[in-house]
């Protein structure tokens, strides 16, 4: 069988004697990458023998490809393609083309030359064309185009797109809570209404064949790391229709999952602000989530970004015993008065950050902290208030701790982030740095789905 393959593949110095030995032969010639041969090129090289007798198909080589197409072209190497071409049906030689490329983008400008055939075959979408039809005035050749077909038993593909779901990978942002955050959950707000501003991160956590890369963040960093996993378990799952959904359909799907699955009652803001994307401000009431029409300049945001240090404690966040002291609380007259103040917060840092209120920003995210402290105690320790004390002395204007405290990351807000960070980590050696961008993509787009 590989006999029968390798007596139509040929070389440049073979083209010739192909011609004179089919001089009474109409001979059409096409060419292309075929870097992953799928169905669209099978439909291609019927429609083209059926303008003659023999079919001579020139196969881009490896270098010319990877000048064209980018870095990580072509997937397969020009011998393999040469022989999977030759294999098909309706190819009777198979060569490789010219070692160069010429003007128009035509690397196969020797191989019309000395195969002289007679049509040369193009899709009508391609471009260059003036460049080819002049090569073809040359040799004596003729262009016919052939428009892309697709037979009704077939699905439409191409060579990118089968590259691209073989690369696909699931993808979820995670999120930095600014302000507002446990105003959020139905079961202490009551009645009440709750603000929440916050924003998505980059790196993204990845889900592909299965397996999570969860690009270097730590575990338990109070950047929503469990409900992105959530997220992407779901979209990904064959029994959810992401396509059916709109964005507050898939966060409360998913408040609804992570509800159902844990044992103690959870906010909002983590589905919404991962589903939505971006920075918002989300109102919070008993039964419903909302995002608020406040728009914020990304320019302001990446402006605001500049003098953010996020900085992981180097201690493991433990969120349980802040939530059983928030659960324990939030019916006091102490609690109800740290939960007014978060979700006044909540709703001011979104309008201060419109106004490009950097500093006040700063100052809400301060405050914030300390009514989370007011909320639970197990928000902070010992250790942590040490770490923001030494950080106000190292030009900290303000910050917080991520999610529901007692560890993980802080975001911190100064003039000189190198400055602090590098006081921090002198002073306190298993804390570092985490990296990031803002994301600004919703669940959708992100994934296409």
């Amino acid at each position: 069988m590989l006999d029968s393959i390798r007596s139509k593949v040929i070389t440049s110095g073979q083209l010739a004697e192909i011609r004179s030995n089919h001089i009474d032969k109409t001979i059409v010639f096409c060419t292309g990458c075929y870097d992953i041969l799928q169905s669209g090129h099978a439909v291609f090289f019927s429609q083209c023998k059926q303008f003659g007798d023999i079919l001579v198909v020139g196969i881009g080589r490896d270098e010319i490809i990877a000048e064209l197409k980018g870095p990580g072209r072509p997937v397969n190497p020009e011998n393999n393609r040469l022989y999977l071409v030759a294999s098909m049906q309706d190819v009777d030689y198979a060569v490789l083309n010219d070692k160069r490329l010429s003007s128009g983008k035509i690397d196969f400008y020797e191989v019309m030359q000395k195969l002289r055939p007679d049509i040369f075959i193009l899709n009508d979408d391609d471009t260059g064309i003036k460049e080819k039809r002049d090569l073809c005035d040359t040799v004596g050749t003729r262009i016919e185009f052939v428009s892309r077909v697709v037979p009704p038993e077939l699905e439409p593909t191409s060579t990118t797109r089968i590259i691209d779901r073989i690369n696909f990978a699931y993808r979820a942002p995670l999120r930095i809570d600014f302000a507002g955050g446990w105003t959020d959950v139905p079961y202490i707000m009551g009645d009440k209404l709750g603000y929440v501003s916050n924003i998505t991160i980059s790196p993204l956590i990845e889900l592909k064949n299965g397996k999570f890369n969860f690009s270097g963040y730590p575990r338990g960093s109070g950047l929503s790391t469990s409900t992105a996993v959530k997220l992407l378990e779901m979209i990904s799952s064959k029994a959810y229709n992401s396509d059916s959904k709109n964005l507050a359909g898939i966060g409360e799907d998913l408040f609804n999952l992570e509800n159902t699955e844990l044992n103690w009652a959870i906010g909002r803001q983590d589905q919404y602000s991962i589903v939505f994307g971006g920075f918002n401000c989300f109102e919070f009431g008993k039964t419903y989530a909302k995002r608020l029409d406040i728009e914020v300049p990304i320019e302001h945001l990446e402006e605001f970004k500049k003098n953010l240090l996020l900085l992981h404690t180097g201690i493991s966040r433990n969120a349980q015993s802040a939530v059983e002291q928030v659960y324990q609380n939030h019916k006091t007259p102490t609690g109800q008065d740290a939960l007014d103040q978060l979700s006044a917060y909540g709703r001011e840092f979104a309008l201060a950050m419109q106004k490009k209120d950097f500093i006040r920003c700063a100052e809400i995210m301060e405050r914030n902290f300390r009514a989370q402290i007011q909320l639970a105690s197990a928000s902070s320790n010992e250790n942590l208030d040490n770490m923001y004390a030494v950080a106000q002395k190292n030009g900290l204007i303000g910050g917080k701790i991520a999610g529901a405290g007692g560890g993980g990351a802080f975001i911190f807000y100064c003039e000189d982030t190198e400055r602090l960070k590098n006081a921090m980590k002198k002073e306190f050696v298993d804390c570092f740095e985490i990296d990031f961008d803002f994301h600004y993509k919703d669940i959708k787009k992100l994934n296409k789905v």
